[in-house]
């Protein structure tokens, strides 16, 4: 065999065995998420992959969070935003768990993050005293009004049609009462202000921060009017004291969609809009997420490589 044809068989040999080394040999897949973080406040979460995936899920404060699948990082991404509710969560470790199935194995990575205390100042208010101790003939009422938003919080749909960063739900963003105050209300003490209020005369344009589906509309006793918006992987976007609903549960809105008009209806003191996040059942704090990006976000977690693969 002349030298030619030795060179070219042993192109072909390489050639052959290259070709034929099975693909999943080179999938990796990552974590991401942070080490710490402040209680009250959202962040973000993702699972990375050179190869696909299916059925991504994370679970995070004893809810499972279903993710999507998309084109993006090193092959397939799934994005997350997560939080802690200021009302009920203390600071502490907690654990986070990722799970997905890949070439028909199931993987699972955990991790612990750290919620770090943060203040949040007091508020005296007064109001109605219907509204702070409610006549008996409005008990039942209420209860029946929670269990809808608390069934409307429960949404879980996979498709992510939420983008960062979300879309100023009023033109202009003055805030008169902080996430995370705790609220007394005719002398009376609660729990801490479970979203931002912004200034708004009655009758403002209010706008969808996210592309989603109304999962609950209506006028409730301490909410007024109020309109609750699914995003998709747990993100829920809620908006109370509406004068006017421009939107019926079902209905499919696009970023930036004009979905009611602001008002004073409710337990307030005058005309806002109360605009609240919620994420995975957690209600965090919605003005942070206006100036900043998933991607940013990301920036500040930790990426992990899923072993096994």
């Amino acid at each position: 065999m002349t030298l030619n044809k030795k060179f070219l068989a042993v192109i072909a040999f390489l050639i052959s065995n290259i070709i034929f080394i099975p693909a999943c040999a080179f999938a990796a897949a990552w974590v991401n998420f942070p080490a710490e973080w402040d209680v009250g406040q959202a962040f973000a979460i993702s699972i990375t992959s050179t190869v696909d995936y299916s059925n991504p899920v994370v679970t995070w404060m004893n809810r499972t969070i279903n993710l999507s699948v998309e084109q993006g990082g090193a092959g397939k991404i799934s994005y997350g935003l997560l939080g802690s509710d200021v009302r009920n969560v203390k600071p502490g470790n907690y654990k986070i768990l990722f799970e997905f199935t890949q070439n028909k194995k199931k993987y699972k990575a955990s991790g612990t993050i750290k919620l770090r205390p943060k203040e949040y100042p007091q508020e005296n208010l007064t109001v109605s005293p219907k509204m702070v101790n409610p006549p008996k003939k409005e008990l039942a009422r209420i209860r029946e009004e929670s269990k809808l938003m608390a069934n409307a919080l429960r949404t879980m749909t996979t498709s992510r049609k939420w983008t960062t960063p979300p879309n100023p739900p009023l033109t202009n963003i003055y805030l008169t009462s902080h996430y995370g105050k705790q609220r007394v209300y005719n002398g009376v003490p609660r729990s801490g202000h479970n979203g931002a209020d912004i200034r708004a005369a009655n009758g403002t344009k209010v706008r969808a921060p996210f592309a989603g589906t109304v999962v609950l509309t209506g006028f409730f006793y301490y909410t007024g009017g109020a309109v609750f918006i699914d995003s998709g992987n747990g993100v829920i976007t809620a908006f109370y004291h509406l004068s006017q609903i421009n939107v019926k549960k079902g209905d499919r809105i696009t970023k930036g969609q004009v979905v009611a008009l602001s008002g004073s209806t409710g337990r307030v003191t005058g005309p806002h809009l109360h605009y609240s996040l919620i994420l995975g059942g957690q209600f965090v704090d919605p003005i942070p997420l206006l100036s900043t990006s998933i991607h940013e976000m990301l920036k500040q977690g930790t990426q992990s490589q899923v072993s096994g693969l």
